[in-house]
């Protein structure tokens, strides 16, 4: 997929799990925003062309491979 859409893809995938670590107790948020950390570190990595090969496992599994744009 072409590098813009996969960046679209992370944003997605770490605002959903933000949202849904807003509407839980700080314990049991704690994994969903270690994991949108982990994301955002992504986005960095691949907005950057250090990453051109990932997965993603929210909302569902995927495996990205990035396409020259």
């Amino acid at each position: 997929m072409p590098r813009k859409r996969a960046l679209a893809l992370i944003v997605r995938a770490r605002n959903d799990l933000l949202s849904h670590a807003a509407e839980r107790i700080p314990a049991d948020a704690l994994p969903l925003n270690e994991t949108a950390a982990q994301l955002e570190r992504l986005l960095l990595d691949v907005r950057a062309g250090r990453i051109n090969e990932f997965e993603l496992h929210h909302p569902a599994h995927i495996h990205v491979w990035i396409s020259a744009d």
